[in-house]
Protein backbone atom coordinates (compact mmCIF):
# COMPACT_ATOMS: atom_id res chain seq x y z
CA UNK A 1 0.00 0.00 0.00
CA UNK A 2 1.27 3.16 -1.21
CA UNK A 3 1.55 6.19 1.74
CA UNK A 4 0.99 9.82 0.63
CA UNK A 5 3.40 12.34 1.31
CA UNK A 6 2.40 15.05 3.79
CA UNK A 7 2.77 17.38 0.58
CA UNK A 8 0.25 15.27 -1.55
CA UNK A 9 -2.03 15.38 1.56
CA UNK A 10 -1.50 19.16 2.38
CA UNK A 11 -2.13 19.47 -1.63
CA UNK A 12 -5.76 17.61 -1.44
CA UNK A 13 -7.14 19.54 1.97
CA UNK A 14 -6.18 22.70 0.22
CA UNK A 15 -7.89 21.56 -2.89
CA UNK A 16 -11.00 21.34 -0.61
CA UNK A 17 -10.99 17.64 -0.18
CA UNK A 18 -12.09 15.36 2.93
CA UNK A 19 -9.24 12.89 4.52
CA UNK A 20 -9.44 9.86 6.14
CA UNK A 21 -5.94 8.99 7.80
CA UNK A 22 -4.96 6.23 10.32
CA UNK A 23 -2.58 8.50 12.20
CA UNK A 24 -1.36 6.46 14.84
CA UNK A 25 2.55 6.75 14.01
CA UNK A 26 1.79 10.37 12.25
CA UNK A 27 3.77 13.07 14.37
CA UNK A 28 1.01 15.70 15.92
CA UNK A 29 2.60 18.54 13.95
CA UNK A 30 2.42 16.77 11.01
CA UNK A 31 -1.29 16.14 11.63
CA UNK A 32 -1.91 20.30 12.72
CA UNK A 33 -0.47 20.74 9.17
CA UNK A 34 -2.55 18.94 7.34
CA UNK A 35 -5.30 20.05 9.38
CA UNK A 36 -4.38 23.44 8.45
CA UNK A 37 -4.59 23.21 4.88
CA UNK A 38 -8.60 21.75 5.23
CA UNK A 39 -10.81 24.11 3.10
CA UNK A 40 -14.16 25.12 3.74
CA UNK A 41 -17.02 22.02 4.42
CA UNK A 42 -13.74 19.96 4.43
CA UNK A 43 -13.09 17.58 7.05
CA UNK A 44 -10.01 15.45 8.64
CA UNK A 45 -10.83 11.96 10.63
CA UNK A 46 -7.91 10.78 12.10
CA UNK A 47 -8.18 7.07 12.94
CA UNK A 48 -5.95 5.19 15.79
CA UNK A 49 -5.47 8.48 18.23
CA UNK A 50 -6.80 6.54 21.32
CA UNK A 51 -3.30 6.98 23.13
CA UNK A 52 -2.40 10.52 22.46
CA UNK A 53 -2.10 12.52 25.05
CA UNK A 54 -4.93 15.20 25.02
CA UNK A 55 -2.68 18.21 24.78
CA UNK A 56 -2.22 16.59 20.67
CA UNK A 57 -5.53 16.16 19.89
CA UNK A 58 -6.20 20.02 21.45
CA UNK A 59 -3.57 21.59 19.18
CA UNK A 60 -4.93 19.20 16.17
CA UNK A 61 -8.71 20.09 17.16
CA UNK A 62 -7.25 23.94 17.00
CA UNK A 63 -5.91 23.91 13.57
CA UNK A 64 -8.80 23.18 11.77
CA UNK A 65 -12.03 23.99 14.74
CA UNK A 66 -15.19 21.63 14.15
CA UNK A 67 -13.62 19.35 11.22
CA UNK A 68 -11.71 17.22 12.74
CA UNK A 69 -12.56 13.64 14.08
CA UNK A 70 -11.25 11.60 16.27
CA UNK A 71 -11.09 7.85 16.26
CA UNK A 72 -10.07 4.97 18.81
Amino acid sequence: MKTRSIEDLCAIASAGGSLVLHADVRPTDTLVRIASHLQHGATLTLHGMILRPTEDLCEIASAAPGRVTFLA
